[in-house]
């Protein structure tokens, strides 16, 4: 049965969206990075590698948002993830009118409202494009797939899985609160199923392909890190595997995925997070000139120094107080904040924050390589990170403890703690232990859009005013500032543009 829902719509071999930068490239009527049915056929008949093309695009949607951008802060990506940390206790906004203010304020999740209705297009564009992918070169039973094919298979069946892995986990409550609720639906390159499939339907469809994903990219080798390795399989493993509880094998994938990379020295945890040659990478995206989205772009919102929203603009992210007091004076990381004079090149009027004594809470931690690297081709061309190891050291150390092995945990905390604080030795234990595990990945993963899903999965009271020295205005009338997890207002509703044309949603299916 076929349906004119947005999720598919318009979906062909040769339909996926070009490579393309917010500039008037996109205008071209074949742009460079495309190859139509005809092409696809003699491909897979001379090289297979040809179909490189098509993943090539399905990074790029991701990056970029593909034909869904529609606004400077819906662009993809890394929008989704500013818009995850502006839901969190871990960021606070100075001004409440400006970009990613009303998911900042918890309002932001109805059915008509553009941000459920953009990331939720982006999301399953990027799960077509990994269809077309698999479907293209996945082999015949009881054939295996040559060397090439298999390192994009394995890069579109891991996508697909991290793609799903953010629908699921966005339009609904976490696997342990109920596997049988309502999920999202669910398209593969065999299998369409257009109803509200459930929670432990589409954990099994990622659990899959995070499994044949690995399997497949295991021992293969890339350039560079714009693709996804087998460690950037395993971490999305390890982070699937948490929610559904699995510990030792969440902590089995985290250390898995950390043999991809090494702990950062001093000098890279304050170069700014610009580039994927930073030991920690294990994935990213290669920014450029040619695909730059400018001021739609994730430093154009989180430089505090740049001509872009966060810089310039005035549209600051501030670190809360309450977590910003709990970083020692020695950790590496306190660094990360606070005015500094020899970044303001560009002489940003900072006296707003001054007046109200909010400088100590500016933001340095991402810093766009305009300013900080010689030979940089311009504004807003930093690459950007998906995934570092150092979120797979407290992912291993959470599971290890969650799986009564704290010996392990203390290891794994004390291993990445080491390279952030001179000296540093664990010396907690129970639940103490647990906070200090889980207190550090906050501060080590700040602003990378982590903080959400583990807030969701251990359903943590959230209270923003013990935030006393940051501004949390305009946030007490939307029911923003105490609040839990598992709240409904947590997850999206599906899109009403879904709903119109799917008629296997129905306003009974809807959440709350």
């Amino acid at each position: 049965m076929k349906f004119n829902n947005i999720i598919f719509k318009g979906i062909a071999l040769g339909a996926l969206v070009a490579v393309s930068s917010c500039s008037e490239d996109f205008l071209d009527t074949k742009p460079e990075g495309l190859i139509d049915g005809e092409e696809v056929a003699e491909a897979m008949q001379d090289d297979p590698s040809k179909v490189q093309s098509y993943i090539t695009g399905a990074y790029a949607n991701f990056y970029n948002g593909g034909e869904w951008r529609t606004s400077h802060d819906i662009y993809g990506i890394q929008a989704l993830r500013i818009t995850m940390d502006m839901m969190t206790d871990d960021v606070t906004l100075p001004r409440n009118a400006q970009w990613f203010s009303f998911d900042y304020q918890l309002d932001n999740r109805m059915a008509a409202y553009r941000r459920v209705t953009a990331t939720w297009r982006e999301l399953y564009q990027v799960v077509n494009d990994c269809n077309t992918v698999i479907e293209l070169l996945k082999p015949a039973e009881g054939e295996e797939a040559s060397a090439d094919a298999a390192k994009m298979l394995g890069q579109a069946y891991a996508l697909r899985a991290y793609n799903y892995f953010l629908l699921i986990n966005m339009w609904q409550q976490p696997y342990q609160v109920n596997p049988d609720a309502l999920g999202v639906p669910l398209k593969t390159e065999s299998e369409y199923r257009s109803e509200r499939v459930p929670v432990k339907d589409i954990y099994a469809q990622i659990i899959s392909d995070c499994e044949t994903g690995y399997n497949y990219l295991k021992g293969a080798r890339f350039a560079d890190k714009g693709s996804i390795s087998e460690y950037a399989a395993a971490f999305i493993y390890a982070n699937v595997l948490m929610f559904t509880g699995d510990y030792a094998n969440a902590a089995k994938w985290a250390e898995v995925a950390i043999e991809g990379g090494s702990l950062n020295t001093n000098e890279w945890m304050t170069s700014g997070f610009n580039s994927l040659d930073m030991p920690e990478v294990l994935w990213g995206y290669k920014v450029d000139t040619e695909n730059t989205c400018y001021y739609a772009s994730f430093f154009s919102h989180m430089d505090t120094y740049m001509p872009g929203y966060g810089g310039q603009v005035g549209y600051r992210k501030l670190i809360a107080s309450e977590l910003y007091d709990q970083i020692a004076d020695n950790d590496i990381r306190k660094q990360w904040f606070g005015y500094q004079e020899d970044y303001n090149l560009l002489e940003v009027d900072f006296s707003y924050e001054k007046g109200n004594g909010w400088l100590p809470y500016l933001s340095n931690k991402f810093r766009d390589v305009y300013l900080t690297s010689e030979g940089a081709e311009g504004p807003f061309t930093s690459d950007v990170i998906y995934f570092r190891i150092a979120e797979m050291y407290y992912v291993a150390a959470e599971a290890y403890y969650l799986n009564g092995q704290e010996a392990q945990a203390k290891e794994m905390l004390t291993t990445i703690m080491s390279t952030r604080v001179p000296g540093y030795t664990c010396s907690t234990s129970g639940n103490d232990l647990y906070k200090e595990i889980c207190v550090n990945k906050r501060i080590d993963m700040f602003e990378e859009g982590s903080r959400l899903f583990d807030i969701k999965r251990r359903n943590e009271s959230i209270d923003r005013s013990l935030s006393t020295d940051a501004p949390i205005a305009g946030l007490e009338y939307v029911g923003a500032v105490r609040y839990n997890g598992q709240d409904a207002k947590m997850i999206y509703q599906i899109p009403t543009v879904e709903m119109e044309n799917n008629p296997e949603i129905t306003t009974a299916d809807q959440n709350p």
